[in-house]
């Protein structure tokens, strides 16, 4: 089965490229992972992994068309971006040994059938030989693709890496496969598996959920896998919340993790979205403050009925914030009118005005203004320079 077919004539030109000094090398190049899996099943191929049976260092020097190359030394890898704009992962391989469950695992040169057993699922673990254009499918992926069916390699597989467990979601929601070891998974969430890895782990996994096109699915998945708790109804958006986050300039992922910390009924995933380093620091400050007093901004907000009060309240509160609050069916047009009609709100007067007019106290200049913010924030109309003429005696 020749699945390069299935690249684009750039993309062959570099893996062959790398074949024929793979060749001369005496090591053997195998195409890897999600690449084959896509290939073989039509999809548009995004990563491009090979595996060789050596170090790729000794080829990187005398591969030609390069524009930037990366050799970490630890791994023996390297990324290779070509002239030609194709992307490549020169990966060498390798086996695994995790000292614990949850650990980072220590790694070891090796060759294609244990780099294949380390992988996460069948479906995965497909490899095509270059040079004699051939699968390797050692653990049946072929036949689970053919059947639409997530499963996992080995036994222990959850408990050994449990971030498995959020790519298990992943790949069962994007290509709409059974997940065959969803009750082992359920098993393990129970026995709280995920504790065993940092909260940056956990949260890069979630956000490569979220950057999924139906990441919706990937959470509602989550929640009925046990992972997390969440009210599924609160994570459907509406047209209103859309035009909302467009103004305030949030990044599509970044509104997805808000919707997701809004929807949470779960006080211990709400505190690892504001503590971790995965995250833009603005989205983290603005959960961690949520979490500590969203009950008392909700109260304060249902409660005012002026433009004034409400733009003084939600001047102190970002972007984030205000995507949040307008996601409440009962403050939506609160946050709406304060999106659209007074955020950008400055006073007709300043206190050089105030001064020039003759008051010289500052607490009377503080009090005018007030005043004066007031009556222009309620009534939408410009009267600074107008109250100066006509009631700064009466009023001070």
């Amino acid at each position: 089965m020749d699945i390069l077919k299935a690249f684009t004539g750039a993309e062959v030109d570099s893996i062959n490229s790398i074949k024929n000094l793979c060749s001369l090398k005496g090591i053997k190049p195998y195409i890897v992972g999600g690449a084959v899996r896509d290939a073989i099943l039509g999809n548009k191929i995004k990563d491009i992994d090979i595996c060789v049976e050596g170090d790729p260092n000794v080829i990187l020097n005398e591969l030609r068309n390069l524009k930037q190359c990366e050799y970490h030394s630890r791994f023996q890898t390297a990324s290779l971006a070509f002239k030609n704009g194709v992307v490549i992962d020169l990966i060498r391989c390798r086996k695994e040994y995790y000292c614990r469950d949850g650990a980072l695992p220590d790694v070891f040169p090796s060759h294609i059938h244990e780099d294949l057993y380390r992988r996460d699922f069948t479906v995965n673990a497909l490899a095509y030989d270059i040079e004699e254009k051939k699968i390797i499918d050692i653990y049946g992926g072929m036949v689970d693709l053919k059947n639409k069916v997530l499963r996992k390699i080995h036994s222990g597989s959850y408990s050994e890496d449990p971030t498995r467990i959020f790519r298990a979601v992943k790949y069962a929601v994007r290509y709409n496969f059974k997940l065959k070891d969803e009750d082992e998974i359920k098993a393990c969430i129970e026995k709280n598996v995920l504790d065993l890895v940092s909260s940056d782990r956990i949260i890069k996994e979630i956000y490569l959920l979220c950057c999924e096109d139906d990441w919706i699915r990937n959470i509602c998945l989550c929640a009925d896998l046990k992972i997390f708790d969440v009210d599924k109804n609160k994570l459907w958006s509406d047209s209103l919340n859309s035009s909302i986050s467009e103004i305030c300039g949030c990044t599509t992922v970044d509104v997805k993790i808000l919707r997701l910390f809004y929807s949470l009924k779960d006080e211990k995933y709400a505190k690892i979205l504001a503590k971790n380093s995965i995250l833009n620091g603005k989205l983290r400050n603005t959960i961690d403050y949520f979490n500590k007093n969203s009950s008392e901004i909700v109260k304060s907000l249902m409660n005012i009925m002026d433009n004034c009060r409400l733009y003084i309240l939600l001047r102190k509160i970002d972007v984030y914030g205000l995507l949040l609050l307008s996601w409440n069916y009962k403050l939506r047009y609160k946050i709406y009118n304060y999106v659209y009609n007074l955020c950008n709100y400055r006073s007709s007067l300043n206190g050089e005005n105030i001064v020039s007019a003759g008051v010289k106290d500052g607490k009377s200049i503080g009090r005018i203004l007030k005043l004066v913010n007031r009556v222009e924030l309620n009534t939408g109309i410009k009267c600074g320079q107008k109250f100066l003429t006509e009631n700064l005696g009466e009023n001070i």
